[in-house]
């Protein structure tokens, strides 16, 4: 496994533990369409991040065409991302802050993690 999978396996873990209690704070103080936008929130921020690291691997083939369809990637990474969160919430299916923040959650802690292992492996790498 890759680095930057790895990376993307444990902030999946982080996330999930995260969102547990999380999930069911807001359960027990609002209500389950409240719970249920959140953890629609973080499944589409989980989705994101996985489908980052898939365009990243893409980015970093041998081959110029896989490169440029990792590049191209990340554009329909970012309308997969619209559509998925847009459409509920222009329905208005879920309620959206609890929505928008599970995904915002889950963007915050994919930076957090994603940056101390990436300062991690700068610092290895000077060495």
């Amino acid at each position: 496994m890759s680095g930057h999978w790895r990376l993307v396996a444990r902030n999946t873990a982080w996330i999930v533990t995260i969102t547990i209690p999380v999930g069911g704070a807001i359960l027990y103080a609002y209500n389950v369409a409240q719970a249920g936008s959140f953890l629609y929130g973080v499944g589409t921020g989980l989705l994101s991040l996985i489908t980052m690291a898939f365009s990243v691997s893409l980015l970093t083939g041998r081959s110029r065409r896989i490169r440029v369809i990792g590049a191209f990637s990340f554009v329909v990474r970012y309308g997969l991302v619209v559509g998925i969160l847009g459409v509920p919430a222009y329905l208005e299916l879920w309620p959206i802050l609890g929505m928008l923040g599970g995904f915002a959650g889950v963007y915050l802690l994919e930076n957090v993690v994603l940056l101390r292992g990436m300062m991690r492996a700068v610092g290895e790498a000077r060495v």
